[in-house]
């Protein structure tokens, strides 16, 4: 497999994008996970709601049943605080629903930003250096076959506007079987796919 063009200059570009795209994957997880820990920071409101909840639904209920004892009067005194006891226990269960689901929401909003950007990214990758992986490789096992210098002379001559730069003639050149001009050919449609040039192969 090819993966990196032979011509100096295009190779440097080819790394400096691998680079920037790893550097874009990194930074993509690190926001993701500011992004989710922002997010979480949030269930801590729920946490201090559940545990003041509770605590209050506690010191409610020993109260209420501590004036229950009461003669007589027990139940009527105890009762309203038997009721707000229950209400602090809702108020308290409100609390671990909040902390549920902001912790909830962190883990699917930052997983989801990283999923998105690190698929994103990769597409973007992929369009671009995986089209030149596919054609440098199949240049290259298309030059290693039998007719390769041929099949590869051929392709220049038709899909290559450089032709032009090997003088006049090059096509009659080409059909009179000229060595020289179908390794030159040849050569260009190497150099045009990121291979290495060959002059010397006929």
């Amino acid at each position: 497999m090819v993966v990196y063009d032979s011509r100096p200059v295009r190779r440097v570009r080819q790394v400096v994008a691998d680079l920037l795209v790893l550097v874009g994957l990194v930074l993509t997880v690190v926001v993701g996970r500011e992004v989710a820990g922002s997010i979480e920071r949030l269930a801590s409101i729920g946490t201090r709601v559940q545990d003041e909840g509770s605590a209050f639904q506690r010191q409610l209920s020993a109260t209420a049943r501590a004036l229950a004892d009461i003669p007589l009067a027990g139940d009527a005194v105890s009762a309203p605080l038997r009721r707000a006891s229950e209400h602090a226990g809702a108020v308290a269960a409100a609390g671990a629903q909040q902390h549920d689901t902001a912790v909830h929401l962190a883990h699917l909003v930052g997983g989801g930003l990283t999923v998105v950007f690190v698929v994103v990214l990769l597409l973007v990758w992929t369009r671009t250096r995986g089209r030149f992986v596919r054609a440098a490789t199949a240049t290259r096992e298309v030059d290693r076959g039998p007719d390769g210098t041929e099949v590869l002379a051929l392709r220049a001559l038709v899909g290559r506007d450089a032709v032009t730069a090997l003088g006049p003639g090059v096509v009659d050149r080409w059909r009179e079987r000229d060595p020289a001009t179908i390794a030159a050919l040849a050569d260009l449609e190497r150099r045009s796919c990121g291979l290495r040039s060959r002059p010397g192969r006929p």
